[in-house]
């Protein structure tokens, strides 16, 4: 149990630093972070990223507390 717990926050972790590599490789190519006249391009998957590594650290840590309150 204590494995799929340390897998899924890697994995939640993996988007996170996908999401922040796509911002990174904006900044190295344009020179800036957050281009807000071409929101769409970099920021959009950057973002989508962060809303999945998000959803599953939400997801992972919800059912800690379910698992917590049935062994209650």
């Amino acid at each position: 149990m204590k494995w799929n717990l340390i897998i899924v926050f890697a994995i939640g972790a993996f988007f996170f630093l996908l999401g922040f590599l796509v911002l990174l490789d904006q900044y190295t190519q344009i020179g800036v972070w957050i281009q807000w006249q071409d929101v769409f391009h970099h920021e959009t998957f950057a973002l989508a990223f962060f809303a999945v590594g998000v959803g599953i650290f939400i997801g992972s840590i919800s059912q800690l507390v379910l698992r917590a309150f049935k062994q209650l």
